[in-house]
């Protein structure tokens, strides 16, 4: 935990931390990781309905279907919970949602092959791996506090990827001119010094930009809200979340048109 239980984030608590950096360094947690309670209370608690909510969405791009064995690679490691879908067979409701994100970020922007991209706040590595299973970005930063880092680095060993890879830490940061940043939630979770680090490193620099923001961070983080956020980066346009996985969740998109 931080000095003084300062958590800079609503994941930086005791647990979680712990959790990842026992899954990266112990081969029997990293078996079992998707089903410790306070890894699955982060990040792997997408439902049963809200996977084929995301397959409803997936299944307008056939091309992204086709692929599904190699995004069910995924599920390979960790022992998630797997849910039996009809049209896909057995895969995990968040690899679902990994992959519906990619079906959005084909979207928004067509190819992310040969693009720079950053994200923030990685969980244990999933969205960057369904990325580089259907494109060929030129490189991929992660970005999120160490134990995740860890956990991310010791699941994507097990791919060949496409992307040149780093794992940097907000402190690690210099200014990054990426191609496109991607945060699944995390940058509306951290504390507003944090997120006015990453908005001078990352975001403001970046060509384009695929944030889903949440309205769970405690009010004394004093996050800034969605519409801040489009007043403070150029050309930054609000979308629904589909499916909406929480009250009030928005996409912020920008750099549409440079695709």
């Amino acid at each position: 935990m931080n000095e003084f239980n300062y958590s800079t984030s609503v994941t930086d608590n005791e647990l979680y931390p712990q959790t990842c950096l026992e899954a990266s360094h112990d081969f029997r947690a990293f078996a079992n990781f998707r089903r410790n309670p306070a890894y699955t209370a982060a990040l792997e608690h997408v439902s049963d309905a809200q996977g084929q909510h995301c397959l409803d969405i997936i299944a307008k791009d056939p091309e992204i279907v086709a692929a599904m064995d190699a995004f069910k690679s995924n599920d390979g490691f960790g022992n998630p919970l797997l849910c039996d879908y009809p049209s896909v067979g057995k895969v995990s409701p968040t690899t679902l949602r990994y992959v519906k994100v990619l079906a959005d970020l084909k979207a928004h922007f067509r190819s992310l092959d040969n693009l720079r991209i950053c994200e923030i706040g990685v969980g244990y590595g999933g969205q960057c791996r369904i990325i580089n299973a259907y494109f060929k970005p030129a490189s991929y930063c992660l970005i999120d506090i160490v134990p995740a880092l860890s956990l991310a680095q010791r699941f994507l060993d097990n791919f060949v990827l496409h992307s040149v890879m780093s794992y940097m830490t907000m402190n690690q940061l210099p200014v990054m001119e990426s191609d496109l940043v991607i945060s699944n939630y995390a940058f509306s979770e951290l504390r507003r010094p944090i997120q006015d680090a990453y908005l001078s490193k990352v975001i403001l620099p970046a060509k384009r930009g695929f944030f889903i923001y949440n309205q769970i961070a405690p009010a004394d983080f004093q996050g800034y809200t969605a519409s801040e956020l489009l007043q403070m980066i150029p050309g930054a346009k609000l979308f629904e979340e589909r499916p909406l996985t929480h009250p009030n969740n928005v996409v912020i998109v920008w750099g549409r048109d440079q695709a």
